[in-house]
């Protein structure tokens, strides 16, 4: 299609060494889902190492649904005499792979770069746990935060929900469905280059869904295949939150890769939400590819992407 698109040169090697690494190895689509995981905890590792320090960090478990679910508390203020700001936060991972580690370095620098404190959820996976498990699971949570936070010192009327790729399409569904039962009391979404239409028609995806840059529209489709209970529920609002009534939802934050597949996915929420009237801010990173604010170690791109992002919040918590 065209020329080339542009790359982050830094980007460059961080590519490269995708790609010669998923040549090497079975298909994830070969495996099971456990080994998934397995492969994923040792691939992100690398890219928590370093990972900055904060006054306070503490894993505990809430009631769930299913089973006791799994916080990871980042607090980045000492003062322990006022009530912090915070975010609900769903990791990525295709519904399938991902846990409290995967994204525990930009985590910490996104508590850093806001002054709020981060809730991450561990919530079900899929397959064991198929839609819509994991809405219900990360709706308890909200609930949870929004009913107990103050014991933890922090302030459930400055709340925002978010996430990234598939946490951030959890995040969406979260937040429409407290708005359907007229519960939510969020104050600001965020979302990393999230997946908001099970449809893959659309240019990013004729462009990028190859495989080439990391996240193909095969791979997509895949963790679809297992998220689901059987292919119409792709047409889902809550699976399409592009298919949803965006009415009433609180001001948006949206963080776009512009080597992925999924990039406009985020472009058309943005120009849905304009259309409900719903306050839109939108950063858009070119010649990264999905998953890119993981690789701060290493990438210029992701750590602005995070103090961009951890301003917003600020400013959307007040």
């Amino acid at each position: 299609m065209g020329s080339s698109p542009y790359i982050d040169p830094q980007m460059i090697p961080l590519l490269d060494a995708m790609q010669e690494r998923m040549a090497a190895r079975a298909s994830m689509m070969d495996i099971t889902p456990q080994e998934m995981r397995a492969r994923a905890t040792a691939d992100f590792a690398i890219w928590n190492e370093g990972a900055p320090e904060l006054p306070r960090i503490e894993n505990f478990d809430i009631p769930g649904p299913f089973e006791r679910t799994r916080i990871r508390l980042y607090d980045p203020s000492a003062d322990i005499t006022s009530l912090r700001p915070v975010l609900v936060y769903f990791h990525g991972g295709g519904w399938v792979i991902g846990d409290l580690e995967m994204e525990d370095r930009s985590l910490r620098q996104l508590a850093l770069a806001s002054g709020c404190a981060i809730a991450a959820v561990d919530y079900v996976l899929a397959p064991e746990h198929k839609f819509p498990a994991p809405v219900t699971d990360c709706m308890s949570a909200v609930r949870w935060f929004m009913q107990n936070g103050k014991d933890l010192g922090l302030d459930s009327a400055r709340l925002a929900i978010g996430g990234a790729s598939a946490g951030a399409n959890l995040a969406m569904a979260t937040a429409l469905s407290l708005k359907n039962e007229d519960q939510l009391t969020a104050q600001f979404l965020l979302f990393f280059y999230g997946v908001f239409s099970g449809s893959a028609d659309s240019p990013s995806y004729r462009q990028f869904g190859n495989g080439d840059y990391g996240l193909g529209q095969e791979q997509m489709e895949f963790f679809l295949s297992l998220y689901l209970r059987k292919p119409e529920e792709k047409l889902h609002p809550m699976v399409s939150p592009l298919a949803a009534d965006l009415s009433g939802l609180p001001p948006t934050f949206l963080s776009i890769a512009g080597l992925d597949p999924l990039r406009d996915d985020s472009r058309r929420l943005a120009e849905k939400l304009r259309m409900a009237n719903i306050p839109v801010q939108v950063c858009e990173y070119d010649g990264v590819i999905h998953g890119f604010t993981l690789m701060g170690r290493a990438l210029d791109a992701a750590n602005v992407a995070l103090e961009d992002a951890g301003a917003a919040l600020r400013t959307g918590l007040g």
